[in-house]
C-alpha cells in the first residue's frame, strides 16, 4: 500500500470517528494534517473523510433491528 493510499484510508476511518465525536461534516479537517498534496490528492482525501463520515451518520439514522 502506498503511502497516499495509507493516507485515504486513514481519512475515511477518521472521518467515521469524527462523526461519533459529534465533529459537524467539514471535509477540509483532514487537510490539516496532510498539507503537503496537490490539488487532485486533497480532493481524495476530502472526499475520502465525508463519505466515512457520511457513512457513519447513515448507519446511526436507520431504525434500531435494521441489519446495516
Amino acid at each position: 500500500m502506498s503511502t497516499f493510499e495509507s493516507k485515504v484510508k486513514a481519512s475515511y476511518e477518521h472521518g467515521k470517528l469524527d462523526f461519533y465525536a459529534g465533529i459537524p461534516c467539514d471535509p477540509d479537517i483532514p487537510l490539516k494534517i496532510y498539507s503537503d498534496l496537490d490539488e487532485e490528492q486533497k480532493k481524495i482525501i476530502q472526499n475520502s473523510w465525508k463519505e466515512g463520515w457520511l457513512l457513519e451518520c447513515s448507519l446511526q439514522s436507520l431504525p434500531e433491528r435494521y441489519p446495516a
